[in-house]
């Protein structure tokens, strides 16, 4: 892999053929691509991050390991939606839903179902961490970020970083700026059809979701404990818990505990 940033060519058509992209940026090298995004009020919409390593990226509790140079593809997308802020929550399940549709694109010969979402930030292959998804808003404005494990072939990683990487899924080699490509196209529409309406969004979502029907533990101040049994129109999760009572969460960790048992 290139670590030199985007090919020039590239970036020039990305700009000029996908709506949603003005501009696209790189960093051999920065603290977290939405953290810069949100320190610039003044970007224009569809400012686009990609960096080669980020040091400061936000994983889950507090953990900081990051992936050496060439193996992954961070990167994320300055937005400002026309639609009201009630709705955002179903934004990160469309680029779920298209960082999905991008990794089944440029992985040739995978089995898509090996391919699955868990809620609300995660890109599974065969029940692995492959990427993750951070949505954030400020103001006006909401910040897609987005990391996908390229390459980690050969790359060691601590015990406690349950993660795989594309290549390593597929048995060869991936192309992170094809990748690219077809990720902000997919972002494109994707994020185009949630403005068009955002009451689509979960529907879309919903059958790539390896969470429905599985037994999880959402983390929070009391952490609630039961099966995943759907989606609200609004993109939170319902989770029926021992008693038999549901409870919906809005946001957070969700772990997968294991398959829920049906007779």
């Amino acid at each position: 892999m290139s670590e030199t940033g985007p090919p020039e060519a590239l970036r020039r058509s990305l700009v000029a053929d996908v709506p949603l992209v003005a501009a696209i940026g790189w960093h051999d090298e920065i603290g977290s691509t939405n953290a810069e995004l949100l320190s610039r009020p003044g970007a224009p919409t569809g400012t686009v991050l990609v960096a080669d390593v980020q040091t400061a990226g936000r994983g889950r509790r507090g953990r900081t390991w990051h992936a050496p140079a060439g193996s992954s593809l961070m990167s994320s997308v300055l937005l400002r939606p026309s639609i009201p802020a009630r709705t955002w929550p179903v934004l990160p399940l469309a680029v779920g839903t298209a960082v999905l549709e991008a990794c089944r694109v440029v992985v040739d010969g995978m089995d898509p179902a090996r391919l699955a979402l868990k809620w609300p930030n995660d890109l599974l292959v065969d029940g692995v961490k492959a990427a993750g998804i951070l949505v954030e808003a400020s103001g006006d404005r909401v910040v897609a970020g987005m990391g996908i494990n390229v390459d980690w072939r050969g790359v060691a990683r601590p015990p406690e970083v349950q993660a795989t990487s594309l290549a390593e899924a597929a048995g060869g080699d991936v192309d992170r700026w094809r990748l690219l490509e077809v990720l902000l196209v997919a972002l494109d529409r994707h994020l185009g059809l949630a403005e068009a309406d955002p009451g689509g969004v979960v529907g879309r979502y919903a059958p790539d979701c390896a969470t429905v029907g599985v037994e999880v533990t959402a983390q929070g101040a009391a952490p609630i404990e039961g099966t995943a049994v759907g989606l609200t129109p609004e993109g939170h999760l319902r989770i029926r818990t021992r008693d038999g009572g549901d409870r919906v969460v809005a946001a957070g960790e969700v772990e997968h505990v294991r398959a829920a048992h049906h007779e």
